[in-house]
């Protein structure tokens, strides 16, 4: 089978048949009539739904344009615009949408409008996504649009992959996005377990001169915490990694050893808070 790179490279295209043409209202509108026009091609299409990269990264695909008569002509996409393609996958800002990539965990993220926080995705939904795009090109454009490329050669797991790893620089986060200062949160994420830790503390314990909190119960109020924002449990030893700096930080208290608890029996914690009741707090 002859590559595609082979085809182009050995097809004699006139350089005046090649364009690289972006969507434009209709030239000819007047007051009063419907300023919209279809796209005719597949630049117009994608350049008409995703403009703001269009204006950015550039024409999505370069044309060949070849008269077949009564002033029509024959649109064949031949190579599409990689960059252009990989801005695509971040989203639409117009409604709210963005994708982002996470280069030190080499992950995908994509915001939930519904529930305000970040998600991972992956390759192959994005993937998906970009076939889909494709395909729907395809099937809203004109009959004098050749289609076999938007089907098959631009669908192909070849340039899916092309267009993934080029978006991976394009929309890669800045160190900063998910950090604990950040309000950006992301659906389990470690700064964000960090974050409602210090709310846990602040909301959730208060000063009590001569009161006892051992780590058991700041533990067992921690996951009812936890609980009541439907976030998943965690650990003795994630607890104790995030909650004693944050009670160090909000009431310079470090914990003790030499604690005895209500059943006479030696155990860590704190002296001088309590735990007030978490349901009505955390329900806030």
């Amino acid at each position: 089978m002859v590559s595609r790179e082979s085809q182009l490279s050995s097809e004699n295209y006139k350089v005046t048949d090649l364009i690289l043409k972006k969507w434009e209202p209709d030239p000819y509108y007047t007051e009063g009539q419907d300023s919209y026009r279809k796209p005719q091609t597949p630049s117009e299409w994608f350049s008409n739904m995703f403009p703001e990269q269009a204006k950015r990264y550039g024409t999505p695909f370069i044309e060949h344009l070849q008269p077949i008569g009564d002033g029509i002509n024959s649109i064949t996409p031949l190579s599409l615009n990689t960059d252009f393609f990989g801005a695509i996958l971040g989203g639409d800002s117009r409604l709210a949408h963005r994708v982002l990539y996470v280069e030190l965990e080499m992950a995908w993220y994509y915001y939930d409008c519904r529930d305000k926080i970040y998600k991972q995705t992956t390759d192959e939904k994005l993937g998906n996504l970009l076939r889909a795009l494709m395909l729907r090109c395809a099937e809203e454009l004109p009959g004098n649009v050749h289609k076999l490329n938007l089907f098959l050669e631009f669908r192909s797991d070849k340039t899916v992959r092309s267009i993934l790893h080029r978006a991976k620089s394009i929309l890669a986060a800045d160190d900063s996005f998910f950090s604990v200062d950040s309000k950006n949160e992301r659906q389990q994420g470690p700064e964000l377990y960090e974050r409602v830790a210090r709310q846990f503390v602040e909301q959730v314990l208060e000063r009590q001169a001569g009161e006892i909190l051992t780590l058991g119960d700041a533990y067992i109020h921690f996951l009812e915490y936890l609980k009541k924002r439907r976030m998943e449990p965690v650990n003795r030893r994630v607890f104790k990694s995030l909650v004693p700096p944050a009670v160090k930080e909000e009431y310079d208290l470090g914990i003790r050893k030499d604690l005895v608890d209500a059943e006479k029996k030696w155990t860590s914690g704190w002296k001088g808070i309590k735990a007030l009741e978490v349901e009505p707090v955390a329900q806030n």
